[in-house]
Parts: C-alpha cells; structure tokens; sequence
C-alpha cells in the first residue's frame, strides 16, 4: 500500500532520471530486495519527505520552548531539517550495498563447505538439479539460492543451466558467481561435473586456510596494540598520575576512577567487536 502510494507521488518526476541510479539498480539486485528501481527511489523520496517535515515541526517545538527568538527558532529547524531528510536519503541509498555486502559475506564464508557437499555429491553421479535440492537444506545464503535454482527447474520448468545463470548474475559474490558460470560450462560441454567440483574444494579450501591465516595475524596485532596501549598505558598513567598528584595537585582520582571502570571496559568491547567482525568463522 505504502508502495504503491509512493510511487504515485513521485514516479512519474524519477521516470526521467533513472538512468542516473543504475549502480543503485545493480546493487538493489544482488541485495535481494523486492523491490523494482522507481518503487524503491519513491520509497527514499517519501521517508525524506516525512523526516523532513518532522524534523521541521518537532525542531520548530523544541527550540520555542528554550528561546523566544522566533529567527533563530526557524532557521534551525531548517538546518536540522535539511540534515535530517539528507541523512535519510543517504541511509536509503546505502542499505542495498551494505546488504548486498552483507549476503557476500555470508556467502564467501560458507562457500568452501558448500562445494565440498556439493562435490561429495557428484561423486556418485548425481544429477545436478538433485545436487541443489540437497544444498537447499542448508539454513545458509548459499542454501537459499540453491532452493531458488531448484524451484525454477521444478516449478517453472526452466533449465538448469539457465536457473544457475539467473543466480549467477544477480549474486554480489565473485566467487559463487564464478563457480555457478563454471557448473554452467560443463553442463553445456558434457564435462565432468565431479572433476570440476573437486578442483573447486581444493580451490576454496586453500583460501580459507589463506583466510584464517591472515585472521590469526590480525589478531596478533591488535592483541599487541591492546596490551601496550590500552592495559600497559592505563596501568602506568595510573602509577604516574599517583607519584606527580602531589607535586602538582588536583583531584586524579576522578580520572584515574573514569580510565578503569570506564574507559578500558569500552575500549575492551571494542576490541571485542573489531575481532568479531574480522573473524571468518562469524
């Protein structure tokens, strides 16, 4: 409904300029969202719409009611307006990349356990339409495009090599791309599927082990920069805050209270989330 109702308000004035977004078109894409390039671009433009006049009225409110100037009243709710519908349209314009980014990584990380299932399925002749059934089991990113591929076959009576080319092309990930084009190639050449598959394991195997490899020296090194900056450098600030507070006088233990119980807690947490986010096991 709210689709449809933006669309009426702002489709026929984005008809002219869509060609203007085509890497937003791209990227809406592979970000699997459903929506068609104008629906989505009327969506940003009404949500930038509504922030901004909410933005303007709830300014307007808050500030008459800190200040009697009428001027200064208005001309920051404009601002804040402005920076509000701004961040707003920014937002919609970078989620389908921060969630075609997010579906790659999920895919890369699975992938390498993806094909050694796929080729122990081979093995045994399998047919590679049964080969995706199985793999659409997986609660995975992989799993899902493998049950789409499989329900096109199935469903809709298309052929396999053109199922796997429809996700081979809309998927933000290289190397599942690649992969797809390549299971294409042998369907269509009479190769052997087993062969290739197997190649592809060793393939991805190999860069995963490259992968946590370069994880473990990440790791080493943050884990060096944490020691020396935040629990040495805490540690003997205290020592030297304590030693020079009666020289030069002041309250430290305010700071000193803020460095343990706050500011290494946080800093700690941080840590923990950079790590996180780094790990390809995550």
């Amino acid at each position: 409904m709210l689709k449809e109702w933006a669309v009426s308000l702002f489709g026929a004035l984005l008809t002219p300029y869509l060609d203007y977004f085509d890497p937003l078109e791209v990227k809406l894409r592979s970000s699997a969202l459903k929506f068609t390039l104008k629906e989505y671009l009327s969506l940003a433009l009404f949500f930038t719409m509504v922030s901004f006049m909410a933005a303007m009225v709830l300014g307007s409110f808050f500030v008459t009611m800190f200040t009697e100037r009428a001027m200064f009243s208005y001309t920051f709710s404009i601002i804040l307006a402005f920076l509000v519908s701004g961040g707003t349209f920014a937002g919609f314009y970078s989620y389908p990349n921060i969630r075609s980014k997010s579906i790659q990584t999920g895919i890369e990380r699975d992938l390498p356990f993806a094909v050694a299932s796929m080729s122990a399925s081979a093995s045994s002749g399998t047919h590679p339409a049964e080969i995706f059934k199985m793999m659409s089991e997986r609660n995975t990113m992989i799993g899902n495009d493998c049950k789409n591929i499989y329900r096109d076959v199935k469903m809709f009576g298309t052929d396999i090599s053109s199922a796997m080319a429809k996700i081979a092309n809309k998927t933000p990930s290289l190397a599942w791309s690649e992969m797809l084009w390549g299971m294409v190639s042998v369907i269509t050449t009479g190769g052997d599927m087993y062969k290739y598959l197997s190649d592809k394991t060793k393939d991805s195997m190999q860069q995963y082990r490259r992968m946590l490899e370069s994880y473990s020296s990440q790791i080493n090194f943050y884990t060096e920069i944490y020691i020396t900056l935040i629990i040495v450098g805490t540690l003997f600030f205290i020592v030297l805050s304590s030693v020079m507070s009666p020289l030069v006088g002041g309250n430290i233990l305010l700071v000193q209270t803020f460095l343990v119980f706050f500011f290494v807690p946080m800093t700690s947490v941080g840590f923990i989330v950079l790590l996180k986010g780094l790990s390809p096991l995550s």
